[in-house]
C-alpha cells in the first residue's frame, strides 16, 4: 500500500443489489476497492458510465480485489471505464461466459493460486495498520459443472495496528468461514465494523455465525453494521433482525435507505 500512511476506514456504496466497498486512506480518499457490483436497482441509470466513475472513483492501476464472479459484484465495472484500468485479484471460479467475456476487457487481471487457500494474506501501511484478504475454498476441478461461490472466493478484512479493531468485509461468504476471522474472535480484537455478508441473506446464517458474532459484541462497545441491497429486491433483504439479535448494541445502516437523503455512499471509520 505504497503512500498509504494509515487506513482510516470503509467507504460502503450504494449500488442497488450488490456490493462495492473502498478502503480510505489517511485524507480518507479510496485507494482500493473491493468489488465493483451493483446491477438490480443501481441508481446509474441517468448518464450510466460517467456516473460511476465520478461515485466511485477508482485511480488507474490501483488493486480491485472481486470476493466472487457473481455478476452484482462486477456489473459496475463493466458500464463504467475507470474501474476496467485497475488492476484486479480475483478467485478461481466457474462462472458465466459474461463474465469471462468481461474479465478479457480488463486491463490487467491476476488469479489467487489455489495453493493459497485458506492462508490469509495482507498488504499494511506504513503505521501497520493491515487489510487481509483471504481465499476461504478451493473451486471445484473439471469437469465440475456447479459450485457455490460464496464459500470459495474472498473474504477481507482492516485491522488497525493502534488498537487492534478490525472492519469485517466478507462479500457474499458467511462469517464463520473465514479462517483469520476466527483468529481475530481468539485475540484481543475489538470489532468497529461490517458488511453484512451476502447483503444481510439470513441464507447461510447459523448457531456457529450467531456465536462468532456475538463473541464480538460482548467485548466491543458498539460497531457500525452496513446493508448493502436494493429495495425493493426478491430475496427480502436485509434479514437485520439477526444481527441484531446476536449483537444489540450495533447500529444498521442500509444503502437502499440513502437516495432518500441524498448520499450516496456510508463510510464506517476507525
Amino acid at each position: 500500500m505504497a503512500g498509504v500512511t494509515r487506513v482510516t476506514g470503509v467507504r460502503v456504496y450504494d449500488v442497488g443489489q450488490g456490493d462495492a466497498v473502498a478502503l480510505l486512506d489517511q485524507d480518507e480518499a479510496p485507494f482500493l476497492q473491493i468489488d465493483y457490483g451493483g446491477r438490480q436497482g443501481n441508481p446509474f441509470a441517468v448518464r450510466g458510465a460517467q456516473r460511476i466513475d465520478k461515485t466511485m472513483p477508482v485511480r488507474p492501476g490501483s488493486l480491485l480485489v472481486l470476493t466472487h464472479w457473481d455478476e452484482d459484484h462486477w456489473f459496475s465495472a463493466r458500464r463504467g471505464g475507470a474501474a476496467r484500468q485497475a488492476t484486479w485479484l480475483v478467485p478461481r471460479q466457474l462462472t458465466s461466459p459474461r463474465a469471462v467475456m468481461f474479465s478479457a476487457d480488463l486491463d490487467e487481471i491476476y488469479c489467487v493460486p489455489e495453493k493459497w487457500v485458506g492462508n490469509a494474506k495482507c498488504f499494511v501501511a506504513s503505521n501497520g495498520d493491515a487489510f487481509w484478504w483471504e481465499k476461504i475454498g478451493s473451486a471445484p476441478r473439471p469437469p465440475a459443472s456447479h459450485e457455490d461461490c460464496n464459500l470459495t472466493g474472498l473474504a477481507c478484512s482492516i485491522v488497525r495496528a493502534e488498537d487492534k479493531s478490525v472492519i469485517l468485509l466478507p462479500g457474499d461468504a458467511p462469517l464463520h468461514a473465514v479462517g483469520h476471522y476466527k483468529q481475530y474472535l481468539g485475540g484481543a480484537h475489538l470489532l468497529r465494523g461490517l458488511v453484512a455478508f451476502h447483503h444481510g441473506s439470513k441464507s447461510d446464517w447459523n448457531r456457529t455465525t450467531r456465536h462468532l458474532l456475538r463473541g464480538f459484541a460482548a467485548r466491543s462497545p458498539t460497531f457500525d453494521i452496513a446493508f448493502s441491497c436494493a429495495n425493493p429486491n426478491p430475496y427480502n433483504h436485509p434479514h437485520i433482525r439477526n444481527y441484531l439479535e446476536a449483537a444489540p448494541r450495533a447500529t444498521a445502516h442500509v444503502t437502499a435507505n440513502l437516495r432518500s437523503v441524498g448520499r450516496s455512499s456510508i463510510d464506517i471509520l476507525f
